[in-house]
């Protein structure tokens, strides 16, 4: 750690100031005594350990004050977070797509791109949080597609509403999980086979209708309802993926955390919400 210079000569002419304080008193009790110079005042400090305890204490008190400056900062921003997290709009079965009990006491809201390796990565961990505590949470959905991702990551977004305009919810969970599993990441999208969309070779694997699957993502009403869930997370306060947001429903007590997080960090979290009064 760098030390600011005046932090440590403050400390210097402090400990100077004083050693010079006692040499005096003891000339003046001894009117032969010569004065010491600042150097020889200096030298007896170093010598004696005193120089370099003062300066101990100097960066300490320092370095504790950064500490207390960088938790009080956190503690700021966690808090303009979870404020802003409320404008989450409120979690529906009718226009959210839910893994789990739909009136499970917390929500972890995802909003996730599924070109994004950290989303990729983190895809199966809310799941898994859930099938472990399934009648407490549940997981909610909703499609925040990265600019410098694009033109794959909406059309994958797209693709996974129409999959659940033929199928429901659960034909969009199985879509999901398969966009996952075969994208390349980063813009690069799913491999094609023989030219085809790997988006409706996909959807053809899972028995959908290809012509209305199709038809779908040319419409304006899927476009629009991904478009919904971008500017949801947007006004939440959501800047990157995967962005997480936890929220009790009987207590309104949200809370906001930091990218692909762990399994057990993300369920400690649901247990921490659980009991946390409003």
């Amino acid at each position: 750690m760098l030390i600011p210079q005046i932090t440590l000569k403050s400390t210097l002419h402090l400990a100077c100031a004083l050693a010079t304080g006692l040499f005096l008193n003891i000339a003046h009790s001894q009117p032969s005594t010569t004065i010491p110079t600042t150097e020889q005042i200096i030298q007896s400090l170093e010598k004696s350990g005193a120089l370099d305890r003062a300066i101990d204490r100097g960066i300490e008190r320092y370095r504790q004050k950064q500490m207390n400056a960088a938790q009080a900062k956190q503690q700021k921003e966690e808090a303009q977070k979870a404020a802003m997290a409320k404008n989450a709009r409120p979690v529906s079965p009718t226009k959210d797509f839910i893994y789990g009990k739909p009136d499970a006491i917390i929500s972890i809201i995802e909003y996730s791109d599924f070109e994004c390796p950290f989303c990729k990565q983190f895809s199966e961990i809310p799941n898994k949080v859930v099938d472990s505590m399934p009648d407490q949470v549940n997981l909610v959905w909703r499609n925040f597609p990265l600019s410098f991702h694009d033109p794959m990551a909406t059309k994958e977004a797209i693709a996974a509403v129409c999959a659940a305009e033929q199928g429901g919810n659960a034909a969009f969970w199985k879509y999901t999980d398969d966009i996952f599993k075969n994208t390349r990441s980063n813009g690069q999208g799913m491999p094609s086979t023989n030219g085809v969309d790997p988006l409706l070779a996909l959807a053809k694997e899972q028995g959908m209708n290809i012509e209305k699957f199709d038809a779908c993502l040319q419409s304006d009403a899927a476009a629009k309802q991904v478009s919904a869930d971008l500017e949801d997370g947007l006004n939440a306060g959501i800047s990157g993926t995967p962005g997480v947001i936890l929220v009790n429903h009987k207590t309104g007590t949200f809370n906001v955390l930091a990218g692909a997080v762990p399994e057990d960090v993300l369920k400690q979290e649901v247990k921490n919400l659980l009991t946390t009064k409003k």
